[in-house]
């Protein structure tokens, strides 16, 4: 909590960073359960949108070093979520499809595939904010928020070409 950005309790900023996490990944598991079927671009880009915004909101409420933390741990917690909400058990109902002898449903495969390509996008933007702390010209920045954005889009952008390259495209 910083006074200069905003005078919150701790009680509020708590409840705040709690609420923050448990909308997170409601709002995008809400958004990739039934607009992402239809519409990926669309469900992409509102993601990233509202992970910006969000980010850029931590900013108002939070200390430009507290704003990235808790930025970082938005997006663990949807990496989280994906693993233990769909990565998992979508794999639980194939192994128990092929044990009972019953045809798999490819629709477990296609969620949790799409889950772990999220993660998959999301691990370079987070090892960042993570090591950020170290970097106070980042966070500390009148413009922490933007240094924030373009690490992020360059992080996804960075790990993209990873996987076309060794995808061997």
């Amino acid at each position: 909590v910083d006074p200069s950005v905003r005078a919150l309790s701790p009680t509020t900023a708590i409840l705040l960073s709690a609420g923050t996490l448990v909308a997170g990944f409601a709002v995008y598991d809400l958004i990739w359960r039934t607009l992402g079927p239809r519409a990926p671009v669309v469900a992409t880009a509102l993601s990233f949108a509202l992970l910006f915004a969000s980010a850029y909101g931590f900013t108002l409420l939070f200390s430009g070093r507290a704003a990235y933390i808790q930025t970082g741990v938005l997006i663990g917690t949807v990496m989280t979520g994906n693993v233990w909400m769909v990565i998992l058990p979508s794999q639980r109902e194939l192994i128990a499809a092929t044990r009972e002898g019953r045809d798999q449903d490819p629709s477990y495969s296609i969620k949790a595939k799409q889950r772990s390509i999220h993660n998959n996008y999301l691990t370079f933007p987070l090892l960042f904010i993570m090591v950020s702390n170290h970097f106070p010209s980042t966070y500390g920045h009148h413009l922490g928020w933007a240094i924030l954005f373009a690490v992020m889009v360059g992080g996804a952008g960075v790990r993209h070409f990873m996987n076309v390259r060794y995808a061997g495209k």
